[in-house]
């Protein structure tokens, strides 16, 4: 709920405004007639759930999840127009901004929570990225709605049902949306089990336990249908192997990279390390030969070639960052933009590491546990081929936590905004 201070609601409804009015005038100025990045496949996705399906016999993969395709359904049956579709997306940041700055009032104050939320609103990845049919903007909405229930039910006195299952409905959309964090939950559970032996936390450990349980049952559907479609459990999607055997090439001029079946096909490079080849005896596989073939490339690379499989980790950190380096492909210029915004979170990362450290027995307990998912998240993610748009989403966590701990451990003073 927004503050009860007439003065402070109507800041906090010019931060929401101003990012919505700001973000459909980015959609209305970039708008093209047609699809371009991963829109066409949402789409289908989405125009599919109008006829009461998924997926088909002919394009039977379920990359990912339904979050995204749910939202863009009930525009398509009102036959609302390309534009309309994606100026929706300026709706989720705009709230994001605003969950994202009620997350982190509670523990660093008015300033530290308007930087935050305007770090995310003009973030160039997101701005890059909120235009179109993807689901940054859905995807920053869920964490940074999480972010905001989950610190209230930990640092709730008592036990708020209310808030316990917003946060679980909030993570539980996160991964229908995004079906990665799923593992994340899985993880997650393992962890907080474990610390229940933490005796003075037991209680907080254990809400986030129902918070990641209720997360877990949101998805059972979802593992339903992939079950069926696959006969694997806990299926979270079907491009796992892909990613994997991208992430283990070290071929010539390679360095974890993702590229299409497309690119395989065009691409000369591809074509001379054998990529084709692979492709055209593989990837029209059914689905679960397809996985396992690619899976066992992917374990032949890394027995074949450990070093390499390493030094292609180390890229992903900095393609998580920076957008680069990019196998086969000159680099570009939104690499220098990205080095700019990135560069100086990072630095206020690892400030934030040394700083938490001293000072880690007074951290409360929910900035700790928004610490270890964001770190499970990006452990995870790592391992895959990586890209800016993977790093920003999390932006609403890694921005309470760096507040909230260099807040407490520098003690900085700003003093309340003028009202």
């Amino acid at each position: 709920m927004l503050s009860s201070q007439p003065a402070s609601r109507r800041f906090e409804l010019v931060l929401f405004f101003g990012s919505l009015v700001l973000h459909i005038v980015n959609a209305l100025v970039f708008d093209r007639p047609d699809m371009i990045w991963d829109e066409a496949r949402y789409s289908w996705f989405a125009n599919n759930m109008t006829q009461g399906f998924y997926t088909t016999a002919e394009k039977a993969d379920i990359i990912n999840g339904p979050g995204y395709p749910l939202v863009l359904a009930p525009l398509m049956a009102l036959h609302v127009p390309l534009l309309g579709q994606r100026m929706v997306n300026a709706l989720f940041l705009a709230f994001a901004a605003w969950f994202t700055f009620r997350a982190v009032l509670p523990y660093a104050g008015r300033r530290w929570a308007l930087g935050v939320a305007l770090i995310l609103v003009f973030h160039p990845a997101l701005v890059r990225r909120v235009p179109w049919l993807m689901t940054e903007a859905l995807t920053c909405c869920c964490i940074a709605g999480f972010a905001w229930a989950f610190s209230a039910a930990l640092r709730s006195e008592k036990w708020r049902w209310g808030t316990i299952v917003t946060a679980a409905a909030a993570f539980g959309y996160l991964t229908l949306t995004r079906v990665f964090f799923g593992n994340v939950i899985m993880a997650m559970l393992f962890f907080l089990t474990l610390m229940l032996l933490w005796k003075s936390q037991r209680e907080k450990v254990l809400r986030a336990i129902v918070v990641m349980g209720l997360s877990f049952v949101i998805c059972i559907p979802w593992l339903a249908f992939t079950h069926a479609k696959t006969g694997n459990l806990l299926c979270w999607s079907t491009n796992g192997g892909e990613l994997l055997y991208w992430a283990t090439s070290t071929q010539n001029g390679e360095n974890g990279h993702w590229f299409s079946d497309d690119d395989v096909k065009k691409m000369p490079e591809h074509i001379a390390n054998g990529h084709r080849d692979f492709y055209l005896k593989n990837y029209y596989l059914p689905i679960p030969q397809r996985e396992e073939a690619f899976k066992q490339q992917a374990m032949a690379n890394l027995r074949a070639n450990p070093q390499g499989a390493l030094s292609n980790w180390l890229c992903n950190w900095s393609r998580l960052a920076f957008g680069f380096p990019r196998s086969h492909q000159a680099e570009e210029l939104r690499s220098n933009v990205l080095i700019a915004s990135n560069g100086p979170i990072l630095i206020l990362v690892l400030l934030t590491v040394f700083v938490g450290w001293r000072i880690r027995r007074i951290i409360p307990v929910e900035i700790l546990l928004l610490s270890l998912i964001a770190f499970i998240y990006l452990g995870g993610t790592s391992l895959l081929p990586g890209q800016p748009r993977y790093l920003v989403v999390i932006q609403p966590w890694v921005g309470l936590v760096v507040a909230s701990v260099l807040q407490r451990g520098l003690r900085i003073q700003l003093g309340p905004l003028k009202e």
